[in-house]
């Protein structure tokens, strides 16, 4: 039996992989922030002698994007060099690390689904401190890595847009929702299946970076639309423009990730995100 340590394992991605959806085969050890520090030596170096891992999956991570524009610091300290304190100490002891990044290492300009060999063009703190801890893993040897970049990361719990929607879409109110960033919403227990299916069966995925993602694309806006009509809401819903909503940070306004390689390379089934989603209002 394998053993993969968590970290960030309250957090929405954490706590599905906590859950161990289809994997029998693993004894999974969670760590939230209070318990392993990424940003700290000694507190990986107790971790991993302690429970002395097959596998970490860190799924900690600094995400919010438009604060990190103020707090860049800390984004990098927990998304830069988290990782790459993770992959020296995973390195020495020759423990697989499993990392997560995202779509917004790019620029969104482009028009085909984005795969793991385009490259990068992070705008924002977030990203730049994103891209920065993919760096540091790629360029630490020693031990197998993957790199497996998700975007839209949502649950039928927790925070996160769907559940936003699911709120203000009872307050009556017509809602505006952008339509002109393209993506595809990934569910956070699918996803969470999918890593530990890689840290049961690394052989089957060759070391390196990777994107995940059902079929897609779709628009936040498209998104929404399709949340309402499966929980049954009559909700007015206006379309509008990145513009009419500025932020702190730049979002990429094509980020759809090509994740047929890594699913072929699991055997993951590959389905449209329509199917995703109703399969989790059903079961998630």
């Amino acid at each position: 039996m394998r053993t993969v340590l968590v970290t960030g394992a309250n957090g929405q991605l954490g706590s599905r992989l906590m859950e161990n959806p289809g994997q029998n085969s693993l004894r999974i050890v969670g760590f939230d922030r209070d318990e392993l520090d990424i940003t700290s030596p000694e507190s990986i170096a107790e971790a991993l002698k302690k429970h002395q891992p097959d596998a970490v999956i860190n799924a900690a991570a600094y995400t919010a994007v438009d604060r990190a524009e103020e707090e860049s610091e800390l984004a990098h300290a927990i998304n830069a060099e988290g990782p790459r304190l993770l992959a020296e100490a995973c390195g020495t002891h020759g423990v697989d690390l499993i990392h997560i990044s995202t779509d917004y290492v790019f620029d969104g300009t482009q028009e085909r689904p984005y795969v793991p060999s385009d490259v990068p063009n992070p705008m924002g703190v977030y990203a730049d401190s994103k891209r920065a801890g993919e760096l540091a893993i790629e360029a630490t040897t020693g031990a197998r890595w993957w790199v497996i970049r998700v975007a839209w990361l949502c649950d039928t719990r927790g925070q996160n847009f769907m559940q936003t929607m699911l709120r203000l879409g009872q307050s009556g109110k017509a809602l505006r929702v952008v339509n002109d960033q393209h993506g595809v919403p990934t569910f956070a227990r699918p996803f969470a299946e999918a890593l530990l299916k890689l840290a049961a069966q690394p052989e089957r995925v060759p070391s390196g970076i990777w994107h995940y993602g059902p079929q897609g694309p779709t628009t936040w806006h498209g998104f929404a639309q399709a949340i309402f009509e499966e929980h049954g809401m009559d909700v007015e819903l206006e379309p509008c423009t990145t513009a009419d909503y500025p932020t702190p940070a730049k979002r990429p306004a094509y980020s759809y990730l090509d994740g047929k390689p890594f699913a072929d390379a699991l055997q993951l089934p590959q389905l449209h995100w329509k199917e995703v989603l109703r399969h989790e209002i059903e079961h998630g």
